[in-house]
């Protein structure tokens, strides 16, 4: 049976591929705090319902990428 879980979080790199930043801008919106962080073997992970929730609230980021965040495989 080939099962897919639902993905609920996302790595820093994911996040600036999704908006086109780089490395140091992604880690300075994370420090920023908009959305919900959690550590996963010493890695930030990025809630990804509440990095939607900060997204669809905000103007200045737009999302240039196809970044899949609904399976995890």
């Amino acid at each position: 049976m080939n099962e897919h879980r639902v993905k609920t979080s996302m790595s820093v790199m994911e996040m600036g591929k999704l908006l086109g930043i780089g490395k140091t801008d992604a880690y300075w919106l994370i420090k920023k705090k908009p959305f919900e962080i959690i550590i996963v073997d010493k890695k930030m992970r990025i809630m990804i319902d509440s990095f939607e929730k900060w997204y669809a609230a905000q103007s200045h980021y737009h999302k240039v990428a196809s970044v899949d965040l609904g399976k995890e495989e």
